[in-house]
């Protein structure tokens, strides 16, 4: 009956009543109908096991009901509870007023091959108004997915059978040096000829001329290629004649096929060189001749990572709009970084280059291959890269400083910076016994560490577009010391910001089990430097919001930048070449911005190219972001920089689900999906807090109070009691669980970076997945299983790992430690462990 007529009928019988028309007739009140209750299950009846399904079964009433209605659940079937499928209540509860209950079948893949199971379910007996209806059963079909067998052959052996490592192309006093090592696997163990060559043609199909030819034979040992049997190769500066370009190329066994530059050859290396007029190799940044330019910046509507419409950006296809830096607004403001000092860490600065010659500050860089190149004129401030093929340091410097509205290619992201440039990895002679000493000296000199020649110690905002390979290794003692004094003492005390690419190594496998299709190959922990607290590691995502494909994931990301794919099928980031279009990046044949005569229209002197990426990429896209919000803001200190970009970053991807699996019928989480921590914050490994969103972080700026966040403090190392080793279980999800208590630190404490010291005995670290969980709750994997970094390195002995994904949280309480060995064969137990927590006391922040 409508609401009108209830109430038109209820004012007539009391109408009625009070004019003495009589009581009405007693009426017996009938119970209400039992509601008929069915069973169904929502999606398809069968499901893929390897799918991970979570799949939902509604048990309904065909009518409300005025009080609860329980009815029970039977389930059998030839799948196990527990280890196909979470274990279901035996019991579906309909709350009064209500019609339906819905209940989730969480099943489980495992990899284990025992052909289709079922799943059956059916009502039972009910508790409340309701009975069964006809629809009381139903079967869910568990379609068996593929086994999976780990595979631990040593990775040399699935590595090419002929492959060459260049250890450095440089200059000498009397020749153009390669130095490279060469590795034989063939398994003939046959001999096969390394080859070195020069020529004026970069096709290297005339005016080619022999350096040298040498045998390598199979080593006994596969890695020893690595170590020794260098081969040095000389191109004499005497045979070199004026004004020309040349090209030095090595191959192990066949010649690479012709193509052009950057066509896929594990087996050989190219790069080239150029003369000037006295026939000396060149090895100073001399300015090239340009047209008068005019305004705008002609790049700028390609620049996807700018303001993402869905351009191509010179690739096949375009991505999502407004996957992007999210910087409109402050682009519309005039927002640049000016006033902000950006030191390129790299191989090299064109500091002459025209889009970015006007950003550079005059004699602020420093080139440490200056004692050994002054005889070619080389400059002590122009950290210049003879070398013909791409310069890395200038490519990461456009994406951060390009000057804007100059009328010449794109711009950066902070287009008013004063930018510098130090080349670290140019210190020092190539061919002496301790290369590698003179690198790290010059790398902590380039870091902060030095007031003069370089001046590192004045600079704001350091990019390192770089990474080590050192799995299980933690960072140096001098790095330590240089980072935490830094980010101390540096900008008068509000410290000074280090933005370090996270890597580039998610791909960098043969899959040794299935989960390295969806959690990588070797995690960015690998790179002890991305363990510290004092940086801001940095990820990839490309023009469609999602990871970029190569992208190193892990619990130490703070944020993503745009980094792109492969500019060819899509789009990669647009930024500053090597000038001139007779080399460069711009030359490859992935690079659809070529320059030259040729050339595509909006690169004629082959100065940009459309083709770079990598998190190399990522990092002065962020780093640039970092300068604008200093330069909106200088007393912002370089925590309320890792702050701001944590509280205001984007969540891509949202939707990315867990990737999980029963080993040995016990569930486990080998990366979470997005998971929001008990102070509020979103972390995901694979994104850390999300993609930065520039706009929301320039507003945050406007609200925040510089250097509210308390002291930073680094707490005592917090161990665990147990004193005996912990077994690990072999092959399974259920691991081995311990736990610590930390307490004592200030009530009002919050965590800005949780470091974990772990050691074990076992003979292959491979198997191990590592997990913490806070005493919030919040849980962590901070060694992924099936890190290939790991492979064939037995125990672990103290190794250091960081997790950012407790920011805010508070730290006392009982912490828990997870460790998982997922493949058979090898055991081990966990021998130590302990924690070493950073915290702040943000208040209302």
């Amino acid at each position: 009956m409508a609401l009108a007529s209830r109430i038109a009928a209820g004012v007539a019988v009391g109408l009625g009543a009070l004019a003495g028309c009589g009581t009405p007739p007693h009426k017996e009140t009938q119970p209400p109908r039992p509601a008929k209750a069915s069973l169904s299950i929502e999606s398809a009846a069968t499901v893929e096991e390897a799918d991970n399904p979570k799949v939902r079964v509604q048990v309904a009433l065909d009518r409300f009901t005025a009080t609860p209605v329980t009815v029970a659940l039977n389930v059998a079937g030839s799948a196990t509870p527990g280890s196909d499928y979470a274990p279901l209540e035996d019991r579906v509860a309909i709350p009064a007023n209500n019609s339906f209950a819905a209940l989730e079948i969480d099943v489980y893949r495992d990899f284990v091959e025992e052909g289709d199971e079922t799943i059956e379910l059916a009502l039972g007996a009910i508790v409340g108004n309701a009975v069964l209806d006809g629809n009381a059963t139903a079967t869910l079909t568990l379609l068996d997915g593929p086994a999976a067998q780990v595979d631990k052959t040593p990775q040399q052996t699935a590595s090419p059978e002929l492959a060459l490592l260049p250890l450095a192309y440089t200059l000498t006093s009397d020749a153009v040096v390669l130095v490279t090592a060469a590795q034989n696997g063939r398994p003939d163990g046959q001999p096969v000829p390394l080859v070195a060559e020069w020529s004026t043609d970069p096709a290297f199909e005339t005016d080619v001329r022999l350096i040298d030819r040498v045998e390598i034979g199979a080593p006994d040992d596969p890695i020893e290629f690595i170590f020794g049997g260098l081969n040095v190769f000389q191109v004499p500066l005497s045979d070199l004649a004026a004004n020309e370009i040349y090209y030095v190329r090595a191959y192990l066994g066949e010649a690479p096929p012709p193509g052009g530059f950057g066509n896929a050859a594990p087996n050989a290396f190219l790069d080239g060189f150029a003369t000037n007029a006295q026939g000396g190799v060149v090895a100073r940044c001399v300015a090239p001749e340009r047209a008068a330019s005019g305004s705008g910046d002609p790049l700028q509507p390609e620049q996807w990572h700018l303001r993402n419409t869905g351009q191509p950006a010179f690739s096949d296809r375009g991505g999502l709009a407004g996957a992007d830096l999210r910087m409109a607004e402050a682009m519309a403001a005039g927002l640049d970084g000016a006033g902000v000092t950006l030191a390129v860490v790299d191989t090299g600065l064109e500091t002459c280059h025209p889009d970015l010659a006007a950003n550079t500050v005059a004699g602020g860089s420093h080139n440490f291959a200056h004692p050994r190149l002054a005889s070619f004129g080389a400059a002590p401030d122009e950290p210049f890269h003879f070398g013909l093929l791409g310069d890395h340091g200038t490519s990461v410097a456009g994406i951060a400083a390009a000057v804007a509205d100059n009328g010449r290619g794109g711009r950066g992201v902070a287009p008013g910076v004063r930018l510098v440039g130090f080349n670290p990895m140019q210190a020092g002679d190539p061919e002496s016994e301790a290369p590698g000493s003179a690198f790290e000296t010059a790398l902590l000199r380039s870091l902060g560490g030095s007031n003069a020649a370089p001046d590192s110690a004045g600079v704001d905002v350091f990019n390192m577009s770089f990474g080590t390979f050192a799995p299980g290794m933690n960072s140096q003692e001098e790095f330590v010391r240089l980072f935490s004094n830094a980010t101390a003492e540096l900008r008068s005390g509000r410290g000074a910001l280090y933005v370090k690419a996270a890597g580039n190594d998610f791909e960098a496998c043969a899959p040794r089990h299935p989960f390295n299709r969806e959690i990588g190959c070797i995690a960015a922990n690998a790179d002890p430097d991305g363990n510290l607290p004092w940086l801001i590691n940095v990820g990839g995502f490309n023009a469609d919001d999602a990871k970029s494909s190569y992208a190193s994931a892990g619990a130490g990301l703070w944020v993503v930048g745009p980094s792109g794919e492969d500019g060819a099928a899509a789009p990669a980031m647009i930024t500053t070449d090597q000038a001139g279009a007779h080399g460069g990046y711009s030359q490859y044949v992935q690079n659809r911005l070529a320059g030259g005569l040729d050339g595509h229209p909006l690169n004629p002197d082959g100065d940009y190219v459309s083709g770079f990426g990598g998190t190399s990429s990522a990092a002065p896209a962020v780093a640039g972001a970092v300068a604008l919000l200093l330069g909106v803001e200088p007393a912002l200190s370089w925590r309320d920089v890792k702050h701001i970009l944590a509280s205001t970053a984007r969540r891509i991807d949202a939707d990315i689900p867990a990737v999980r699996a029963a080993f040995a019928g016990a569930p486990y989480i080998a990366q979470h999906a997005w998971l929001t921590n008990a102070a509020g914050h979103a972390f995901h490994n694979w994104y850390g807090f999300g993609a930065v969103d520039l706009d929301a972080a320039v507003a945050m700026v406007a609200s925040h109070v510089p250097d509210s966040l308390g002291e930073f403090v680094e707490s005592a190392w917090f161990a665990s009691a147990a004193e005996s080793p912990l077994a690990i279980p072999d092959a399974d999800g259920v691991g081995a669980t311990a736990s610590l208590a930390v307490s004592d630190l200030p009530a009002g404490a919050n965590i800005e970076a949780v470091v974990l010291e772990l050691t074990a005995d076992h003979a292959n670290p491979f198997d191990l997945g590592v997990t913490l969980r806070s005493p919030s709750g919040t849980s962590s994997v901070v060694n992924p299983p099936f890190n290939t970094a790991l492979e064939g390195t037995p125990g672990l002995q103290g190794w250091q790992l960081l997790s950012n994904a407790f920011y805010g949280e508070p730290p006392n309480g009982a912490w828990t430690l997870h460790v998982a060995d997922l493949a058979p064969g090898d055991e081990g137990s966990l021998t130590g462990w302990r924690l070493r927590l950073y915290y702040g006391e943000h208040g209302d922040q």
